[in-house]
């Protein structure tokens, strides 16, 4: 009888464990649907009905040919699509924004998809307006990019105007709306105007398709928007016309995408800089392609070589009658950034072209291209896009600072399909891009002094591009610009390489403790989608981020004093990945972070800590945050109930007193008494 009782109580346990389990998992699958939660439905009684009375709506759909902005009678005009409905909040954050942003006239918001999906239409009534059956895919656009812009309509379904700023505005009145309002976008940005961005989301676009999966696949592939094509290039050349500039748009028949190539005048010299040691064929390959591949000829090449062996040296310096270029020998420590400022010091050229040994030129007008873009005023360093050698997998397509660093989203990807509105398509201002191929003016190179030395492997390209975007310059992204990286055939793969990860770590230290404001931070994509994986996705936010830094409490206690190693059963199996103190955070902080699991059981059942045990045996402990890792359970495929493995903790500076602690994690099964524990073997020094 007692055991029927224990073994009834321990199922509901059970039950609800693994409901618990369930529930996370689907808020961590969809971490969209848990921002909306946390931050939008939790004060949506807040939001209070205000009318405004100089603020009108006009729907783009109704902006054709007899359109006039003398006929609207609001100062304020919000234009919004019909195909979908606007947030009750943009009516309150438009005009906010506008009585805090009396130098702006025209701003865009973040939207978000309205999903309607066939398989809701029998309950069509109960799914109307549940904000949580129908939302999905976030547009997190980028902070004012003109060059962006200049590509497609990324101010996408929403957008407000002060109208008295643009009453001289003349309205292109073509029956196409689309045409009418692209002509605006760009008409209302010229002549140093900029657009404001409000990072929240307050339109919703209707989508039709069978499900919610589906319809974010066919967003997540699409290009077709107002801007992209040969129908929008009369637009754009009365803009290059208005603007002063020459050049001609350029079609790729494959993807319909139009692409500006601007004139530079006269024929500026372009100088070539490339750093190598000890890759004389690979060198070879990279220059025979430069001289085989460019239609624009008043170029030179300087290589920079910090102390190739003397064979190759001799082999390199063979080479020169085949295919002139500078040599630098000059025998050192490498530092890859100390290399590029040896060969722009000896460049005569009005722009220094940064090249990587390991590039190959595949297209003869790549720095016609790059070159035209790099003469704009606003430009400071130009990109192209780089594929794997004989492939069409990404390597490069742009950098973004997401939470784990500056990083290459989408690498690793098939280009030969579009991503999220465009990111390996279209012209893109970015906050940087990477100087395996980076076209800049000598002036600006000068002027923010090169590249920093102290940085001599890695991220010495995005201290560069933050510095330039610091001084109000825009970085580009050329995604018509192809050419083939061999990525690493240069020094190693530094992921793969226990020192090389460290010193990789210890350089994006020092990338943050000069750029304190971009830590964490990438206004050219927005917080809801800086994750650190490749796919564009929407990440997890955290707690800290959705409440006052202040007020924001740890969840950090005394714990009981750990029992002898003898009763303990070291089952549990523990990978920590960080283990460092962000110094650079608006609150510092110390990070702990990797995945955890018990082999052989239901890891549904069980709940995490973490143990900081001093050197008297005092214990602090610590929950985890429950992380959902899919390449954890993928490789954990005969394990149970292992997709929340990942932890990811912050203890917050003062939270500990300062000392050195062990590390340990202990699990408890939530349906029995068991616990577990073990040794971490790692230690965490808190200093203040």
């Amino acid at each position: 009888m007692i055991g029927n009782i224990k073994e009834a109580v321990q199922n509901k346990l059970y039950e609800k464990c693994i409901n618990e389990y369930q529930r996370q998992l689907r808020c961590q699958t969809d971490p969209y649907l848990l921002w909306i939660k946390q931050t939008e439905l939790s004060n949506a009684d807040e939001i209070e009905e205000e009318e405004y009375p100089s603020l009108g709506v006009v729907y783009m759909e109704q902006c054709g040919r007899d359109f006039s902005l003398d006929d609207v009678k609001h100062e304020y005009i919000i234009f919004a699509s019909q195909e979908g409905k606007i947030s009750v909040r943009a009516f309150g954050e438009f005009m906010r924004y506008f009585d805090t942003h009396s130098d702006t006239d025209i701003v865009y918001a973040d939207e978000d998809v309205w999903a309607l999906c066939d398989e809701q239409e029998e309950n069509a009534q109960m799914y109307r307006e549940d904000e949580l059956c129908h939302r999905i895919f976030p547009w997190t656009k980028p902070m004012w990019s003109p060059d962006t812009l200049f590509s497609f309509f990324y101010f996408g379904n929403i957008f407000a105007i002060r109208k008295s700023a643009f009453t001289g505005i003349e309205w292109l009145g073509d029956e196409d709306f689309r045409k009418n309002i692209y002509d605006f976008a760009l008409k209302a940005t010229e002549s140093g105007k900029r657009a404001g961005h409000i990072e929240k989301v307050l339109f919703h676009a209707y989508r039709h398709g069978k499900n919610r999966k589906e319809i974010a696949e066919e967003l997540m592939h699409s290009t077709n928007f107002i801007g992209v094509g040969v129908k929008y290039d009369r637009i754009r050349k009365a803009a290059f016309e208005r603007r002063g500039l020459k050049g001609v748009m350029m079609l790729d028949i494959e993807s319909g995408i139009t692409y500006p190539v601007y004139d530079v005048d006269g024929e500026p010299l372009v100088s070539i800089v490339i750093p190598s040691k000890d890759n004389p064929e690979v060198l070879k390959q990279c220059i025979r392609s430069v001289y085989k591949h460019t239609s624009y000829k008043n170029f030179e090449i300087i290589v920079v070589d910090n102390g190739s062996t003397e064979r190759n040296r001799i082999v390199i310096d063979s080479f020169r009658e085949e295919c002139a270029f500078s040599y630098i020998y000059q025998p050192m420590e490498f530092n890859f950034s100390k290399m590029c400022n040896i060969g722009a010091d000896k460049a005569n050229g009005d722009y220094i072209l940064l090249l990587n040994d390991d590039m190959e030129v595949i297209e003869d007008m790549w720095l016609t291209k790059m070159l035209g873009q790099a003469s704009l005023k606003h430009v400071g360093a130009v990109g192209a896009k780089l594929l794997y050698p004989n492939s069409s997998l990404i390597q490069h397509v742009g950098i973004s600072n997401t939470i784990y660093g500056p990083g290459h989203k989408l690498k690793q990807m098939d280009d030969s399909v579009s991503y999220y509105y465009g990111r390996n398509r279209f012209v893109y201002d970015m906050i940087g891009v990477t100087a395996a191929c980076l076209l800049m003016k000598k002036e600006h190179f000068k002027a923010v002094r090169g590249l920093y030395e102290g940085l001599a492997v890695a991220y010495n390209d995005v201290d560069l591009c933050f510095r330039l975007c610091v001084k109000g310059l825009y970085n580009v992204q050329r995604n018509d610009i192809v050419l083939y990286h061999h990525e690493s055939l240069s020094r190693g793969d530094d992921m793969k390489d226990k020192n090389k990860m460290q010193r990789l770590m210890d350089e994006q230290e020092v990338l943050y403790g000069r750029h304190r404001q971009f830590f964490h931070k990438d206004p050219f994509i927005g917080t809801l989608m800086n994750d650190g994986e490749p796919e564009y996705q929407c990440r997890q936010v955290e707690a800290y981020e959705l409440a006052d830094s202040a007020d924001y409490a740890d969840a950090l206690s005394r714990g009981k004093a750990l029992p002898s190693r003898r009763k303990m059963n070291n089952a549990i199996m523990v990978t920590t990945e960080d283990c460092k103190k962000e110094r650079y955070a608006k609150k510092p902080y110390y990070l702990l972070k990797g995945w955890a699991y018990v082999p052989d059981a239901d890891n549904a059942r069980y709940s995490f800590k973490l143990l900081f045990v001093n050197n008297v045996g005092h214990v602090w402990e610590l929950p985890v945050q429950k992380r959902y890792r899919k390449d954890v359970a993928a490789i954990l495929e005969n394990q149970t109930n292992v997709d929340l493995t990942g932890f990811y903790c912050r203890i917050y500076e003062g939270a500990l007193p300062k000392d050195t602690y062990d590390l340990w994690i202990t699990a408890k099964d939530n349906c029995s008494r068991q616990r577990l524990y073990r040794d971490m073997e790692r230690k965490l020094t808190i200093d203040v």
